[in-house]
C-alpha cells in the first residue's frame, strides 16, 4: 500500500490552533453557562476513552504508532465498542472543548477532524488491517462498528 499520511497526532495542532482562534477572533458563542460544563463531561470522557485504548494495546503488546504494523488484532476492552477507540477519543475531546468554549469557530475543528478521519485515516488502516489479519480482521468488522 503506497498511501502515505502524516502521524494523526499532528491533527492535535488544529485543535490548539481552533482555542487560538477563539480566543483571537470571538465569534458567535452558541453554547452558554451553565450548558459549557457538558464540554467538561466529554473532555473527560474523551481522555477517558484514550487512556483506557492504550492500555489495553499496551496490554496486549502491541503498536500505538500510527505508521508501525499492528502485531495482534485487539478486539477487547474499547476495542469491542468501537474500531476506532482512539479517534473517537479525539472527536469526543475537542467536541468538548467546543461546548466548553462555546463559540461557533470551535465547531469546526471536531467537524473537520471527525471527516479527515472518517474519510482519510480509517480507510487505510482498515487497509492495512485486512492484508495483516485477514478473515479475523473481516469478521471483527462485521461485528463491531467503526465508531460506536
Amino acid at each position: 500500500m503506497n498511501i502515505k499520511l502524516i502521524s494523526p497526532q499532528y491533527l492535535n495542532v488544529g485543535l490548539l490552533l481552533s482555542i487560538g482562534i477563539h480566543f483571537l477572533f470571538p465569534t458567535h458563542i452558541i453554547v452558554t453557562f451553565p450548558f459549557t460544563f457538558f464540554g467538561l463531561i466529554l473532555i473527560l470522557i474523551g481522555v477517558s476513552i484514550n487512556i483506557w485504548s492504550v492500555r489495553e494495546l499496551k496490554r496486549n503488546n502491541t503498536t500505538i504508532d500510527f505508521e508501525e504494523t499492528a502485531i495482534k488484532l485487539v478486539i477487547t476492552g474499547p476495542f469491542s465498542i468501537s474500531r476506532n477507540p482512539i479517534y473517537l477519543s479525539g472527536v469526543i475531546l475537542s467536541f468538548g472543548f467546543a461546548i466548553f468554549l462555546g463559540s461557533l469557530s470551535m465547531f469546526l475543528f471536531p467537524v473537520a477532524l471527525l471527516l479527515i478521519l472518517n474519510f482519510c485515516y480509517i480507510p487505510v488502516e482498515e487497509i492495512k488491517l485486512e492484508e495483516t489479519f485477514g478473515e479475523k480482521y473481516l469478521i471483527y468488522k462485521k461485528r463491531v462498528r467503526r465508531w460506536i
